[in-house]
């Protein structure tokens, strides 16, 4: 058999079986390539000799071109052969980020050089000819394509330097923030948190100032700016805020988020809650945390401008803010509000251990709490927390019910509390509102069944059941 028919059939079935392997096994395709390879260099050999100094056959000119095809096939093989025995290093540490453009650069100069060695070996062109013209072409291009040229060789620049790579979150000069998800010969993209993808040309990315935050560690240190109303006092104003931020899942515990009162004005202090959440990508709900945290403790200034500042509400107004007590009527949440019973606490008191009876509602005016439970296997565990604005107790108010989680103070702050025996009165003066408690209730509990539903199996309340205990815990059946 005809030995470049072979040669043939193990350039087909190279191609072939590369196509087969996955893009991602690397290593896998390196040796089936590297084994290929040398088969067919042995079979060139054999056809031609050595390729730098091959042998034709002048008089037999369809062998001779048929032989100049292989063998320009074969130099091609061996640059295919080059790059990806530099690229083995990536492979080997199974890394998918590596440095495209430099890659990408070498790539190119490996198949430019084999080119010129088609030209000189196989073909036997002159090559001092070939490199005075396309310096020529070079000038000329070069001057064709200034910008494009600059974006590649800034491109190369930052790739030396390395000051981000695929995958981090950069913050650029002029406010462009987001995380970097392709770097190629001319730009670098990002995408945004608005999801949208955002493209800087090299020449540009060069001269700007980038603020890298995952060059040390993957934390991502923000920053939200909240206005509140001068009416309130500072000390309680930095304290509920720092407390507020220090209740969301989001945010990271160590470093502990800090506030900082940044501008003054005649009716509003702006402040700065400064937080670390573990990337990039979880900062924006973690802002989302901090206002809703902010929304259960505070209300919209009087002012009539829609960027107006908050306010922080006082105790007698604690009944009109609790949602549990929305079907009441404003005398009978006036009543409640003159019931309410105040209680300090200390950082490390247990205010509320699991499987107590209390039958009363608890409401966190200021101050932060940790919530464990108390598993059957004696593992106990952090359920999350509770900041100013958050209370605990709504199903031992209604029906009696012991805790299902014990309530640690991480610091010093204040309780508001409303016990069964106010509620009774009202309850039996107007008992259908015992099916609209409930009914409030049941939604609030549905909608915080994600609370801890990792790490336990919560317990859902139906409205039916709920009902029946509320109207047995007050003695309302009658």
């Amino acid at each position: 058999m005809d030995l470049s028919l072979v040669l043939v059939l193990t350039i087909v079935a190279d191609l072939l079986i590369l196509k087969i392997i996955p893009e991602h096994r690397r290593v896998a395709r390196f040796v089936f390539m590297s084994v290929f390879f040398a088969l067919q260099t042995v079979l060139i050999v054999a056809l031609i000799g050595s390729p730098l100094r091959p042998t034709f056959r002048p008089k037999d000119l369809p062998r001779e071109f048929w032989l100049q095809i292989l063998a320009c096939i074969w130099w091609i093989l061996a640059a295919r052969e080059l790059v990806a025995v530099l690229a083995l290093p990536s492979a080997l540490r199974k890394t998918t980020i590596e440095n495209k453009i430099l890659s990408d650069i070498i790539a190119a100069c490996i198949y430019v050089c084999s080119a010129l060695a088609i030209l000189g070996f196989v073909f036997a062109l002159p090559l001092q000819g070939i490199v005075a013209t396309s310096g020529v072409i070079a000038i000329v291009v070069g001057l064709a394509l200034q910008n494009t040229l600059g974006d590649v060789f800034s491109g190369l620049s930052l790739s030396v330097e390395k000051p981000y790579d695929i995958g981090d979150a950069v913050l650029l000069e002029g406010g462009v923030e987001g995380k970097v998800i392709q770097i190629n010969w001319r730009s670098t993209h990002l995408r945004n948190s608005e999801n949208d993808v955002v493209i800087i040309p090299h020449s540009s990315m060069a001269k700007m100032r980038i603020q890298n935050h995952n060059a040390v560690t993957a934390r991502y240190d923000g920053n939200l700016s909240v206005v509140v109303d001068s009416r309130n006092e500072p000390e309680v104003a930095l304290q509920i805020l720092r407390q507020a931020a220090m209740a969301c899942p989001a945010i990271l515990e160590k470093p502990a988020p800090s506030v900082e009162a940044i501008e003054f004005k005649d009716d509003r202090i702006i402040y700065n809650i400064y937080f670390s959440t573990s990337s990039f990508a979880s900062a924006e709900e973690a802002r989302s945390q901090i206002i809703t945290q902010l929304w259960k403790r505070a209300r919209p200034g009087h002012h009539s401008s829609d960027a107006g500042p908050i306010f922080f509400f006082g105790e007698e107004e604690l009944v009109d803010r609790l949602s549990l007590f929305e079907p009441l009527s404003a005398e009978e949440k006036k009543l409640l509000s003159a019931k309410v019973v105040r209680r300090h606490f200390k950082a490390g008191e247990q205010l509320l251990v699991q499987g107590v009876t209390a039958e009363s509602v608890q409401f966190v005016f200021y101050g932060l709490i940790q919530v464990t439970h108390q598993r059957e296997d004696a593992r106990e565990l952090k359920l999350g927390r509770l900041g100013p604005g958050d209370s605990f107790g709504k199903i031992s108010l209604l029906t009696g019910k012991a805790a299902d989680a014990t309530f640690t103070a991480l610091s010093s702050g204040l309780l508001l509390e409303l016990c069964s025996a106010d509620l009774k009165p009202i309850l039996e003066s107007r008992p259908e509102l015992a099916e609209l408690l409930s009914h409030v209730v049941t939604r609030q509990q549905h909608l915080l069944t994600v609370l801890g539903e990792a790490a336990i199996q919560r317990v859902v309340v139906e409205q039916t059941d709920l009902l029946s205990r509320i109207r047995t815990f007050f003695r309302l059946n009658a």
